[in-house]
């Protein structure tokens, strides 16, 4: 694709982008009302943020990071910290010192910490079925 051809369409997608963002609709309902698949809508956003990001470093509006975001020489392996779980006395209790509260629909719960996770799978169940 030339350059003229994609600036033509960085500039049709743009429309498209800030017409769904205006709408104040989720993206999935207003691309599935404007027969627009989510992958292509998502495609084209991501377009357009890169070359805005692009445009806008070029003309020095963007702080010098030294960071460009299309760079390949990012880590090759992520980097891992151990996690250890603690032991406990009861094998499905919650580990914690406060009560939380839990609102759903025209219910709260509240949960103390001394409530087992059991109890509350099965409270969340018959509230879930209300």
């Amino acid at each position: 694709m030339n350059k003229e051809t994609m600036q033509m369409k960085l500039t049709y997608w743009t429309g498209i982008i800030k017409e769904a963002k205006a709408s104040g609709m989720k993206i999935e309902k207003w691309c599935e009302m404007n027969q627009i698949t989510k992958r292509q809508f998502y495609y084209w956003h991501k377009k357009v943020m890169h070359d805005t990001y692009e445009l806008a470093a070029e003309s020095g509006l963007l702080p010098d990071t030294g960071i460009n975001p299309s760079d390949k020489d990012l880590p090759a392996a992520p980097e891992f910290a151990e996690l250890t779980v603690p032991d406990t006395d009861r094998e499905h209790e919650l580990h914690r010192d406060t009560d939380i509260s839990i609102e759903w629909n025209n219910f709260t719960i509240t949960v103390g910490p001394k409530f087992s996770e059991g109890e509350l799978a099965r409270v969340l169940r018959v509230i879930q079925n209300v």
